[in-house]
């Protein structure tokens, strides 16, 4: 991944880090303030008819004032409520009217539109409402109903109302019910309730897509879209909730309420607009990137000006509307682009749900300006409802697609086990005849010249497996089935190991070898010592096939920090290098750079892939620098553990310490009372299996094939069979299947090993669910063979000193 693409991926995570923040603390800041505020419900709540009567505006001297401008005073100084009148921010408007002589113990109700109000009964204060000193913040009231009582003694006085703002509602005059408190209760829930309960319910369904989104991701490690559209949800639910004109009823913060609102309004966009590039592939990443930091920006300014008192959320609500505005232009054109660029189909049931939601969302924008609209929400809540139902049948027509290629897929992945088994089969059983072969020339030959030409051998016969290697790796990892085996291992003898088999190679193409290789890396360390050659020979052949001229540099050290000790190993080479904007496909697998360039070279294109997947495995890194026409280098850092802390010296010295420790007589398994049966179609096989045995003392009998085996196992009791798979007919399961089916065969219960040329993933688990009480992959080492006859061998089984 090019340094460019790196920076937008990191600058895209962190702006969807901050808007995932603010979201948060905005529903924290909704929670806290609803607890910890003083209550703000001024009501026991219900409905009514409208208060009629004659009402004159007065100035705060107490003269009558005209209504409005261009009326003459002979046309006369009442005014109607609700109206909108002249009044600068700031300044109070009074109105007043004479009661009624036959008036009657009723309850009214006004609606403060972000006003401080007091009324009067001639001089009698009956109702006082502020929020601005219950409030955390901000220089206007909250919008509220507001109640007050008349009473009969009342007759015939002069009620008067006192209405201030800051804000450009100064001069609105709200209407006025009239009514017991049930019947103005009914009359709200019968205006406002259907789309509270609606938002409601869309706010439990948020809850459950988020849930569900969340628990796929956590429990499926994917990256699910509609997460997204959960919180786009979640978000307008919650603000219908909050913009409900019945929520001072139902919560006991109004102010907090309101604040939630905007909140929510500004913070939109981000959900909405993630969940369309998500369905979208990110093919218009920079688009929504700026819509997201569009968002955080006005977050970030209204939040502060609304603290400073400066401007109240309402005030700023154009740069929210300009932001949803502009979401929905963004969705508008891609969506466009699609269909004109034949993407659209990949999402058609979304942009038909998208289209429902951004009629709604301007619907919404315009209902935000009509003062009496009584069904704010409910376009949104059922967009909503469409859109998660398109999003529904999307998902539906994906797993549909999914599974179709699931079953494609495993079709597929059965074909691939086959081939892999049978041609691990084939190429491995010559090869462990070269290895079982070379091993007795290594057991019994003492000629010190002989047996370097052995070790070499032995080294070449390592590498060969590689490439088989390499194709039945990526089978484990593709499996999730490719284990590490740890064990104490000597880094001089690993590394001369794969100095060796790389030798050949450079001086095929005359390119020199450097090596860096520092003494004071500790004797002894423990980790997987087959896999730490298999990632430096990875290097190492790539190094080579893509050097024509120059040299190849090995270097290895250890690195000891905070988190223990690290071995660190790197391949410099002079070669072609690689282009920057092919690194970002360097690890993928099957893949070759510069194809038509490097047509020639050898390889299956996994081996880098392959080497990535095993470091990460072990918990380390890998790194790589490279210049284009000059070289690369790749370097490793792998966890390990000390265990003998003396420096290993010179990579020669330890080489011939380890040439002498072979000469040294060793323990091996030594059980002559133990009768084992080897079961294989190879004659060379079954030779190698009786050279490698033949130190042991065992009484070894072999038998050529699954139907000799049943004939020898029937005349004589054995402690062990060991089992090749891929034979003619009976194969090795199907032989050890009739061996337990006879009833009155002396070896029904005796212990079956696997001894077989196959080696793809799973195949472990599925031997010993087949009945086999081990497994042995060839080629055999003779090391690992002793260890697990010696296993199920018990006291029969016995170590000695080898003479």
């Amino acid at each position: 991944m090019t340094t460019d693409k790196k920076a937008k991926k990191w600058g895209m995570r962190i702006v969807q880090s901050i808007l995932g923040l603010m979201m948060l603390g905005v529903f924290l800041f909704f929670i806290w303030g609803e607890i910890h505020l003083p209550a703000e419900s001024f009501s026991e709540a219900e409905e009514c008819r409208l208060f009629q009567a004659d009402w004159k505006r007065v100035m705060p001297d107490g003269e009558n004032v005209l209504n409005g401008e261009g009326v003459s005073k002979e046309e006369g100084v009442s005014v109607k409520i609700p109206g909108k009148y002249k009044a600068a921010p700031g300044e109070k408007v009074i109105v007043e009217t004479v009661l009624s002589q036959e008036q009657e113990n009723i309850c009214l109700c006004i609606r403060s539109l972000q006003q401080d109000i007091r009324i009067y009964v001639d001089d009698e204060l009956r109702k006082e409402y502020s929020t601005i000193d219950s409030q955390p913040f901000g220089k206007t009231s909250t919008i509220a109903y507001v109640f007050f009582d008349l009473k009969e003694a009342d007759a015939g006085k002069t009620l008067r109302m006192e209405m201030q703002s800051e804000s450009s509602y100064s001069g609105f005059i709200s209407e006025i019910y009239q009514g017991t408190q049930s019947e103005i209760w009914r009359h709200f829930m019968s205006l406002y309730g259907p789309a509270a309960i609606l938002a409601a319910l869309m706010l439990v369904v948020g809850m459950i897509v988020v849930a569900g989104s969340l628990f796929i991701r956590f429990f499926y490690k994917t990256d699910e879209d509609l997460l997204h559209l959960g919180n786009a949800i979640l978000l307008a639910s919650a603000w219908l909730l909050a913009e409900s004109r019945l929520r001072q009823f139902f919560l006991p913060n109004s102010t907090v309420a309101m604040y939630l609102g905007f909140f929510i309004i500004m913070l939109l966009p981000y959900p909405v607009g993630s969940y369309v590039n998500r369905v979208q592939k990110r093919r218009y990443q920079k688009a929504y990137m700026f819509i997201e930091i569009c968002t955080i920006l006005n977050f970030i300014c209204a939040t502060w000006l609304q603290i400073r008192n400066q401007k109240d959320f309402y005030e700023t609500m154009w740069g929210s509307h300009a932001t949803i505005v502009a979401v929905i232009a963004v969705i508008t054109v891609t969506i466009i682009l699609d269909i004109r660029n034949g993407h659209i189909r990949e999402y058609r049931e979304v942009a038909i749900g998208f289209g429902g939601l951004m009629l709604a969302g301007l619907c919404e924008i315009f209902l935000v300006y009509v003062q009496n609209a009584h069904f704010n929400g409910i376009a949104l809540c059922l967009s909503l409802i469409f859109l998660l139902a398109m999003s529904a049948l999307r998902t539906l027509r994906n797993i549909w697609a999914v599974e179709r290629e699931k079953q494609i897929a495993i079709a597929a992945s059965k074909s691939k086990a086959d081939f892999l088994a049978n041609m691990s089969h084939e190429i491995r059983t010559p090869i462990n005849t070269v290895i079982g072969m070379n091993e007795m020339i290594l057991r019994e030959n003492k000629n010190e010249t002989i047996r370097e030409y052995a070790f070499n051998i032995k080294s070449a016969s390592q590498m060969l497996l590689s490439l088989i290697n390499d194709v039945l790796d990526f089978s484990k990892i593709e499996a999730g089935k490719l284990q590490l085996t740890e064990s104490e291992y000597h880094p001089a003898f690993m590394l001369k190991d794969v100095i060796l088999g790389i030798e050949p190679r450079l001086k095929k193409k005359n390119l020199e070898l450097h090596l860096e290789i520092e003494e004071t890396i500790p004797a002894a360390l423990v980790g997987d010592e087959i896999r730490i050659k298999q990632i430096l020979n990875n290097l190492l052949s790539n190094a080579v096939k893509y050097t024509e001229t120059g040299s190849v540099t090995i270097r290895a050290e250890g690195v000891r920090g905070e988190n223990g000790f690290s071995l660190f190993l790197s391949v410099t080479d002079t070669g072609i290098g690689i282009r920057e904007e092919d690194m970002e496909r360097l690890f993928d697998s099957f893949q070759r750079l510069e194809l038509q360039k490097n047509r020639y070279v050898e390889g299956s294109g996994l081996g880098l892939n392959i080497t990535k997947q095993l470091v990460e495995l072990m918990n380390g890194r890998i790194e790589v620098s490279s210049e284009y026409g000059k070289g690369s280098c790749f370097s490793v850092q792998i966890p390990q553990r000390i265990v003998d802390g003396t420096a290993m010296g010179k990579l020669e010295q330890n080489n011939r310490s380890r040439m002498d420790a072979a000469n040294k007589a060793e323990p091996v398994l030594y059980a002559p009372d133990a009768k084992v049966l080897a079961v294989d179609d190879n004659q060379m096989n079954l030779k190698v299996i009786g050279a490698l045995l033949k130190r042991s003392g065992i009484q070894l009998d072999l038998a050529n094939g699954g139907n000799e085996c049943l004939q020898m196992s029937r005349s004589k009791k054995y402690d062990l069979i060991l089992m090749d798979h891929m034979m003619p007919q009976p194969d090795g399961i199907e032989t050890l299947h009739l061996l337990r089916g006879e009833k009155n065969n002396p070896n029904r219960e005796t212990k079956v090993i696997a001894l077989t040329a196959n080696v793809i993933a799973g195949i472990e688990e599925e031997y010993r669910q087949e009945g086999f009480a081990d497994y042995l992959a060839k080629p055999v080492k003779v090391e690992k063979l002793e260890e697990v006859l010696g296993k199920h061998l018990g006291e029969k089984a016995m170590r000695q000193t080898e003479r």
